[in-house]
């Protein structure tokens, strides 16, 4: 019976859910993204990133591990410190945080490379998470692939004549 007619996903392409084919990775990659970037959209309204930011992007790490493939969990282990590397510096100079100052003063630096490091945190925990997930769906929880034809036993042969004394 083939895969498709089984209904069947193979155990590489499935996500945690194992009738569902798993995202690739630079998909799982934009599901964190576009759901970090709905709590920032949130926390537009009140100019800080707050609450919001903070459950959307730990849940978009969350779901993005659970819904990529097994060959890719490690994009998704990964991404979760470069998500908020890139993301939030660029959320707090798109919104014009110390604006006032030149192009690379300490003022300005300092407006920025602070929220980062007050969300250090977060950004650790949620790693910490998504790795731990990433582990267990990458050694335990999903069977590994099995191939289509069984190992045959290794057979002891005797050395060969010229070297037997």
């Amino acid at each position: 019976m083939s895969r498709r007619r089984s209904g069947r996903v193979p155990a590489d392409e499935r996500s945690v859910v194992s009738s569902v084919r798993g995202l690739p990775a630079w998909t799982a990659v934009l599901l964190a993204v576009a759901i970090s970037l709905t709590g920032v959209a949130i926390d537009s309204i009140s100019g800080e990133l707050g609450t919001s930011f903070t459950i959307t992007f730990f849940l978009g790490c969350l779901v993005s591990v659970l819904a990529v493939v097994r060959r890719s969990v490690f994009v998704a282990g990964v991404q979760p410190p470069i998500i908020m590397a890139v993301l939030v510096p660029l959320v707090y100079v798109t919104s014009g945080v110390g604006a006032g100052a030149d192009v690379f003063s300490r003022t300005q630096l300092v407006s920025i490379i602070l929220p980062l490091a007050t969300r250090f945190p977060l950004m650790m925990t949620t790693t910490i998470v998504v790795v731990g997930i990433a582990l267990i769906r990458a050694f335990v929880w999903e069977p590994r692939p099995r191939n289509s034809r069984p190992v045959a036993p290794l057979v002891q042969r005797s050395a060969p004549a010229h070297s037997r004394r």
